[in-house]
């Protein structure tokens, strides 16, 4: 197990050294304190043997030597013997025995406290030591959440030493990597955005002109059949590229981050009718019926214009993939939390294979036959709700139809 060795560590071990050279001392200090109180008893005691012989008649002189000369060993076993006899010995019960009592009774007492003491003490530097410890990995855990909330500046205190500002610092580093990563990116994003938009402002005026050029063409009517059908497909393709470039820069200010949303408050049911008024036409050719269901009391609050983009383009998408006589049927709910727009048809639905590409740029199925799109819509349309924190999700089998549902929930509506 590696030990730490931070400021925080080599304080609770200096800490912890100074507790053990005080528990040395303070045994130090006991054992003399200890056997000085055991000479002062055994004097006290020998002081009423000594009293007791003298009351018996036994001369001083002989009192003294029984004390102060050396014994024999033939001396101490006679006594032991005698005393034996008497019931004296260590094998006796320690109440017997009142300053023996008295001397345990104190020390156990005295050796309880310092054990307490002692145990009380390398709790508290212990506590002490975990509470810095969790003070700084709380304001670590802070730094990191301010990081996550936008603040790219920010970084974790790794001046001391140890392993645990050696992770400090390798957050540190990471988050330099990331900060250095999201400023490439947003630079990179900047530089689609302009790159983008110029092409296509470049690209606006060929384009007006072939659209001029085009409907001079048309307008001459000539007579031949071969120049009308051409002119015809020329001003749709050049339709189409308007489209993409208009498509092309909302993506792009999308990406960039650009757009900001203008959201007020408006009924659900009064925005879908406006958005079907763009179709009914297109519809009523193609033999096509488009059914809204919707209650007039559900509101939301979203921006109109793009909004508007993002379904209409769902709504497009479900044109372009019916044939005559479908249904395409729009129905919005919503509950305490959540706003939903459900878009479905059934129509020729969506390959098992295409289901999870079918929202990537310029994405077309190999299974498709439809071939007049551009494969940007749906693609907006994600951006677009996404912008709103809303979700958009389909559900689609082959032959019988598709289901997108876009959910908004109300939190995002504020």
């Amino acid at each position: 197990m590696k030990i730490l060795a931070n400021r925080e560590a080599n304080l609770l071990l200096l800490a912890m050294a100074s507790i053990l050279l005080l528990m040395m001392a303070f045994g130090q200090f006991t054992a003399i304190f200890i056997s000085g109180d055991y000479k002062q008893n055994m004097v006290a005691h020998d002081h009423r043997l000594a009293g007791y012989l003298l009351e018996k008649g036994i001369e001083p002189s002989q009192i003294a030597k029984a004390f102060t000369v050396e014994k024999t060993g033939s001396q101490a076993q006679a006594g032991r013997a005698l005393l034996r006899a008497a019931g004296y010995t260590s094998a006796a019960q320690t109440h017997l025995f009142p300053e023996v009592q008295a001397f345990q009774q104190k020390y156990t007492l005295l050796f309880f406290v310092f054990s307490l003491s002692f145990s009380f003490i390398i709790l508290a530097v212990l506590l002490l030591f975990l509470l810095r410890q969790n003070q700084i990995i709380e304001k670590a855990n802070e730094d990191i959440r301010a990081f996550m909330d936008g603040n790219t500046r920010i970084r974790l205190d790794d001046k001391s030493e140890g392993s645990l500002a050696q992770f400090f610092s390798s957050v540190n580093g990471m988050a330099t990597s990331l900060t250095t990563h999201i400023d490439n990116e947003k630079h990179r994003r900047q530089f689609l955005k302009d790159t983008i938009s110029d092409i296509s402002h470049q690209l606006k005026t060929p384009l007006a002109a072939l659209k001029m050029y085009n409907e001079i063409i048309q307008n001459e009517q000539a007579g031949n059949e071969v120049v009308d059908e051409f002119a015809f497909k020329s001003e749709r393709e050049l339709t189409r590229m308007e489209v993409l470039i208009q498509n092309l820069l909302k993506l792009a200010r999308l990406d960039a981050g650009t757009i900001k949303l203008e959201k007020e408050n408006h009924q659900i049911k009064e925005f879908l009718e406006d958005t079907i008024k763009g179709f009914h036409t297109r519809a009523e050719l193609e033999n096509k019926e488009i059914r809204l269901d919707c209650s007039e009391n559900i509101t939301m609050n979203f921006d109109e214009e793009w909004l508007l983009e993002a379904v209409s383009n769902i709504i497009k998408n479900a044109l372009d993939h019916t044939k005559a006589k479908d249904k395409i049927e729009i129905h919005c709910a919503e509950t305490s939390i959540l706003t939903t727009i459900t878009i479905t048809d059934n129509g020729t639905g969506i390959h098992s294979e295409d289901i999870h590409h079918i929202f990537k740029r310029f994405y077309r199925s190999r299974f498709s036959k439809e071939r007049q799109g551009v494969g940007i819509g749906l693609t907006l349309s994600k951006a677009i709700i996404e912008k709103h924190g809303g979700s958009i999700a389909v559900e689609s089998k082959p032959g019988k139809g598709t289901a997108f549902r876009l959910t908004f929930p109300k939190l995002t509506n504020l």
